[in-house]
């Protein structure tokens, strides 16, 4: 080889070894917010039990995890869907929104936007903001409420209702209802 190319060879090598070389200084320029999530997980399924048996089933599209601070939170988002199970493990209400925030001191989970809540009789229960208060196993809200069941539809200005949506009470109430015949409602009004 000759002496230009051999000068030519480790010309090329020298500059390949400068071009691999990591820059430590603009490696260690890297700076990590501390108002950013400790954890960051996508598409993500979360099975809760208790004793062995599994009570809840989280799904949500993006889960940021913020633990190490003073106000500790689970913040969920692009969907989430919280399902409930029955004592016998079969899974039962259904509950989806496209936000949600788990407050793990307070026991609470804050479910915004598009709140959609199935129970296992069909009831739809719709609003805007609902809180899971998991130590005492209700949800609840004081935000406008829509139930469809059936050919009824209700709507109200806040609900509360146990965690699994199967018993409710609806508050400042107006919709309408289909009453047949045979029932005792019914009756009752036709006795007037």
């Amino acid at each position: 080889m000759s002496p230009v190319a051999t000068s030519i060879v480790w010309g090329i090598v020298l500059i390949m070894l400068a071009a691999c070389k990591n820059d430590l200084d603009r490696v260690a320029a890297v700076e990590v917010s501390d108002s950013g999530p400790d954890k960051v997980t996508f598409n993500a399924v979360y099975l809760f039990t208790d004793s062995g048996r599994i009570q809840n089933r989280l799904a949500a599209g993006r889960i940021e995890e913020f633990m190490h601070r003073e106000d500790r939170r689970t913040e969920l988002g692009d969907g989430l869907e919280l399902t409930f199970f029955d004592r016998a493990g079969a899974p039962g209400s259904v509950l989806s929104a496209r936000r949600g925030t788990i407050l793990p001191d307070a026991e609470r989970m804050i479910v915004r936007e598009n709140v959609v809540f199935v129970n296992r009789k069909g009831e739809r229960l719709e609003t805007e903001h609902l809180i899971w208060s998991q130590d005492s196993d209700r949800v609840y809200t004081d935000k406008p409420v829509r139930i469809a069941r059936d050919r009824d539809v209700i709507h109200g200005i806040g609900l509360e209702a146990n965690e699994d949506f199967s018993k409710y009470t609806i508050r400042q109430i107006t919709g309408t209802l289909y009453v047949d015949d045979g029932d005792t409602l019914a009756a009752d009004a036709q006795a007037q």
